[in-house]
């Protein structure tokens, strides 16, 4: 890992990101370019926001990859929220993915049994 990197691997590792840092000279640039032109915090969201925990990216290059699509950030730009873990924004896609099969069950249980929805509704009311 270039030493120049460090504490955006170290952001990286805190968030969940975890990758291998064996870089070639390419590399190395691409990430000094990337860390003068956006604030590491940034990069770290972006990380999480394209990680998929199913399947990991191995090495930082995918995360380059995906930095090259980030716009300059101005360094007087207001901060970066916190960063979202990678596995706390993979938790949250598979709760919105849940909650959206059980109202569609809920549909369509009260579709073809009327009378029992009716009952539902009435226990929890």
């Amino acid at each position: 890992m270039p030493e120049f990197a460090r504490t955006l691997a170290d952001m990286l590792t805190a968030a969940g990101c975890v990758v291998g840092w064996r870089t070639d000279s390419g590399d190395r640039d691409a990430l000094r370019r990337h860390l003068e032109r956006v604030p590491a915090a940034r990069l770290v969201d972006a990380a999480c926001r394209a990680w998929n925990p199913s399947d990991p990216p191995r090495t930082v290059r995918y995360l380059i990859k995906v930095w090259d699509a980030l716009p300059d950030i101005p360094a007087d730009a207001p901060a970066a929220p916190a960063p979202v873990r990678a596995a706390d924004h993979q938790q949250r896609s598979t709760d919105d993915m849940f909650a959206r099969a059980l109202e569609r069950a809920r549909s369509r249980s009260a579709a073809e049994n009327p009378a029992d929805h009716d009952t539902q509704k009435a226990l929890i009311a």
